[in-house]
């Protein structure tokens, strides 16, 4: 099966395989390829399919989350300024989170509360 100056182990197995026609009934096969396929990254795809979140995908979701529930509270008028204050404080943290874990092209700035409404459009 091998050859002493071979050194592509996988390469070596993968054309044993094919050799013995284990390629020669998959599903799909002689049919093109998606556009979906074509023009994603290959990654991303088995990520996706593997209904796998990135953390920094995590911390983006937790931080539009408590925006959302501090704007609601806002509105309903049923906060308190010193619940505003704290929960500002909380919104930045989990931004000062989002920020460690997320590429350093997607960082975002700190939120206040005279533009929370504006920075929720940021997490949506």
């Amino acid at each position: 099966m091998r050859d002493s100056s071979s050194r592509d182990l996988m390469g070596d197995i993968y054309k044993e395989y094919e050799k013995r026609g284990g390629f020669d009934n998959l599903a799909g096969k002689g049919k093109p390829l998606s556009q979906e396929t074509l023009k994603s990254d290959p990654l991303n795809s088995v990520l996706k399919n593997a209904n796998y979140l990135p953390e920094w995908i995590k911390a983006q979701h937790k931080v539009r989350e408590a925006i959302l529930q501090l704007l609601k509270k806002i509105e309903n008028g049923t906060v308190s300024d010193k619940e505003k204050k704290d929960g500002m404080k909380d919104i930045n943290q989990l931004i000062k989170k989002y920020n460690r874990l997320c590429p350093a092209m997607l960082q975002k700035a700190p939120a206040s509360l005279e533009t929370l409404e504006k920075d929720k459009n940021k997490w949506l």
